[in-house]
């Protein structure tokens, strides 16, 4: 028997009331009036001290109640496990789950854990099969369920720390996996990780079989000293001279230990040493040091902020890429017998553009090449049907590939468009609707939620409601997916399509004041070039990535448009020459993921093989198949800088959380472990113990009041 409060033992000590009570006998006094005292003996009165106790049965009554009570309090519980005998003596099938993220590499933490592995293995007989587990954010077994001691060890031997945080939910949930298909009699986990706070997530819902024994080895230690950069912050600022911009690097670095250290901070720039500086951080704080101004090298740079190696050397250098302020390029396609300012608005709000810059270049059908198309992230058909022969082929796949393709029909039909055009069009052109005669109609219906009228979505942003629109095109489409803006007669007013890699946008208006005077108006300025953005497939370049996410370059313009571009020129350069395109060409958009271990991974801008997961920390770099090792586009790769907090809960909780699971252990089978909070929940001995102490005192009552009653 357990208790969980054995502190109300203590309350046994009322059990002297009731004694106290019954050894105490006060006689009655009763006073009679007499008229001298004269010729009565003075005789000397003699206490008794010993009284004797009177009613036992009542005073036994009183002291069982109160007992009872006071237990009640303790809050009893009995330790049941039905063990059968195949539990007791029967094979056993062990999953160990070997927690290989970062932290484990502080101090001699990672040695001891696989000391711990092996320690678990060995510990297996003849009939019993176990299975390795290794877990970071995900988990994968590293070898099957074997009896094969040997190689379990070898196993153990060649896991390798990761550059990733902890999660304990996958290799919790594969553990169940494999003992659910087991037909050994005992099932046992063995968790052997640092326990970090940060892997653990309360909400998951993961639950061991019924019968699981699940047990942890906590290789924490008490030492909390370590030192890392936690943060880099770049601010570029444009030369004196114009010439080059410069850019001034700020790095956090944060002490978690007792006492304040002194460290040597260096900055890296194009992989040269730039400067060097010292910083002192004091205990259990984080202090900046600023990098004096450095010119920005050509191209995507690789920078490092790095510090001397501690016990944990993963968070001591922080990687980023400098970006260069790359510009959005933009071709207009207009009409050759095109209004006059047709395309002014267009231009000269793109003109003005800034991260990202736009470079817009305005060419008519008539004089339109495919060499015009190269390296272009977004294309404008400004009133003009879709360009047919060989161009029309080359700004297909420039689609396909990643490209956006911005559509203003204004009078033109598609009858007159090329049957392939018809295919790709997400909508059917309708008749002009003309609404001149009642001042034009609004935009009423915005999703605030896409790229596009994300900015707007602040209170005094930008109003649409004030901008006129005197005719548009009825746009017909089978239901509503697409529409990201309706007129406020409910015709849809922005309609995007997905090709390949690439959207296709319509806008049934037109971009200039012939038709709206939303060129006149302050929205059209951000709404302009938040649209060139996203139909131009461009994002903010990110600085760094942290391990163990996914790269999508489906949604990164920016990192293949180079490549893509020269993909899509090649043919026309091959034809030059005499060569056969169709054949010797490589597939558009073809690129190589190299990681800083040299591993390769093919990808594309689109398609299924446009995903790639970062697992390892430094630069990776992202070229074309044709492009030169080291001329890529590099990606910065960081761990996590939650994984170095390493603050850790109680492994109690976490066996509680996925083995309470009702009924477990009835089944006959092994005994699941539960903690003594989950058995007196189930067993609620004291509510037994309350009713019983109820009855003892009911039964006092009767008894006394009769008693009472006699005495009188």
């Amino acid at each position: 028997m357990g208790f969980l409060a054995p502190a109300f033992f203590a309350g046994l000590a009322a059990l002297a009331v009731p004694v106290a009570i019954h050894l105490i006998n006060r006689e009655r006094k009763t006073v009679v009036e007499f008229p001298s005292l004269m010729f009565l003996q003075k005789i000397p009165y003699k206490s008794v001290r010993r009284q004797k106790l009177r009613h036992i049965l009542l005073l036994a009554l009183r002291c069982l109640a109160l007992a009872i009570l006071a237990l009640a309090f303790t809050r009893p519980f009995f330790e049941r496990q039905k063990l059968s005998a195949a539990a007791l003596t029967g094979a056993r099938e062990r999953i160990v789950l070997l927690d290989r993220s970062y932290s484990m590499g502080f101090g001699d933490h990672w040695q001891r854990a696989q000391d711990a592995a092996r320690a678990a293995v060995r510990d297996l007989g003849a009939r019993d099969r176990a299975t390795l587990v290794l877990f970071a954010l995900d988990a994968n077994a590293a070898t099957p369920p074997t009896a094969d001691k040997a190689q379990l060890e070898r196993a153990i031997g060649a896991a390798t720390l990761s550059a990733e945080g902890t999660r304990f939910a996958p290799p919790l949930k594969l553990a169940a996996q494999i003992l659910q298909g087991s037909n050994l009699p005992r099932r046992e986990v063995v968790l052997i990780s640092d326990m970090q706070n940060a892997g653990w997530n309360r909400r998951d819902d993961v639950r061991l079989p019924a019968g699981t024994v699940l047990s942890a080895v906590d290789i924490s230690s008490g030492d909390g000293r370590d030192l890392m950069v936690s943060q880099v912050s770049t601010d570029r600022t444009d030369d004196s001279t114009g010439a080059r911009d410069r850019v001034r690097v700020a790095a956090r670095v944060t002490n978690t230990g007792p006492q304040p250290q002194t460290v040597e901070a260096t900055l890296e720039l194009g992989g040269r040493p730039i400067e060097k500086k010292m910083v002192t951080v004091p205990a259990a704080s984080a202090a900046q040091v600023r990098f004096a101004s450095a010119p920005i090298p050509s191209g995507a740079s690789r920078g490092t902020v790095s510090i001397p190696h501690d016990a944990l050397a993963a968070n001591d250098a922080f990687h980023f890429v400098l970006a260069p302020d790359e510009a959005v390029s933009v071709l207009i396609i207009e009409p050759g017998n095109a209004r006059a300012n047709q395309s002014l608005f267009l231009r000269r709000a793109l003109a003005i553009g800034d991260r990202p810059s736009f470079r817009v270049a305005v060419k008519s059908t008539s004089a339109l090449t495919t060499s015009d198309l190269v390296g272009r992230s977004l294309v404008v058909l400004n009133e003009v049907p879709p360009p047919g022969g060989g161009v029309g082929v080359r700004l297909r796949e420039l689609v396909a590939a990643g490209a956006g393709l911005l559509l203003v029909p204004g009078d033109q039909t598609t009858d007159r468009w090329p049957p392939e055009w018809r295919t790709l069009l997400p909508v059917r052109l309708g008749e002009v609707v003309d609404r001149t005669s009642t001042s034009g109609g609004t935009l009423a219906s915005l999703n605030y939620g896409h790229p596009v009228f994300e900015a707007f979505s602040a209170p005094r942003s930008g109003d649409f409601s004030t901008a006129r629109m005197f005719r548009y095109r009825a746009l017909a489409m089978p239901g509503d997916s697409g529409v990201d803006a309706r007129f406020d007669d409910g015709h849809p007013a922005l309609v995007e399509h997905v090709v390949g890699a690439g959207k296709v946008v319509v806008w049934p208006s037109t971009i200039d004041d012939y038709w709206t005077d939303i060129p006149k108006q302050a929205v059209f300025l951000p709404f302009v070039h938040a649209l060139a953005k996203y139909a131009g497939r461009y994002a903010d370049p990110r600085a760094w990535f942290t391990a163990g996410d996914v790269l999508d370059l489906s949604r990164h313009g920016e990192l293949t448009s180079a490549f893509v571009s020269s993909a899509v020129a090649a043919p026309e350069s091959m034809a030059a020459r005499g060569v056969n395109a169709a054949a010797d060409a490589p597939a558009s958009g073809d690129l190589v993921l190299e990681s800083p271990s040299g591993k390769r991974q093919r990808l594309s801008a689109s398609g299924a093989s446009h995903l790639a997961e970062l697992h390892e920390t430094g630069f990776y770099e992202l070229r074309g198949v044709s492009t030169p090792v080291g001329s890529g586009r590099p990606i910065a790769v960081n761990v996590d800088r939650a994984e170095s907090d390493r603050a850790h809960f109680e492994t109690r909780e976490l066996i509680a959380a996925v083995s309470a699971v009702p009924g477990t252990g009835d089944d006959g089978s092994a005994g699941g472990v539960s903690l003594p909070e989950e058995m007196e929940r189930r067993q609620t001995t004291w509510w037994y113990l309350l009713l019983t102490a109820l009855i003892f005192l009911v039964g006092e009552t009767l008894l006394s009041n009769r008693l009472s009653r006699s005495a009188s």
